[in-house]
């Protein structure tokens, strides 16, 4: 049976050479994704900022749920 996809948005970035280098080397060090690295620094940024997403947590939570669910069946 196939995962749900929780991750379902794509985005196109143009950067700098020298901030993708920083980018890379941050995921390195982390062992990360170059994807998880930049949620990480976006989450961290937010809650810096005092920033929240406006998205409704119940659609949230569900989809968290029900891919924790697929996992353990």
């Amino acid at each position: 049976m196939a995962r749900p996809k929780l991750k379902t948005e794509t985005t196109t970035l143009k950067m700098t050479p020298e901030v993708r280098e920083l980018w890379e080397q941050c995921a390195e060090h982390e062992r990360r994704s170059l994807t998880n690295m930049f949620e990480v620094m976006v989450r961290d940024y937010s809650k810096k900022l005092d920033i929240h997403s406006v998205l409704p947590k119940a659609a949230i939570s569900a989809a968290s749920k029900s891919v924790k669910t697929k996992k353990t069946k």
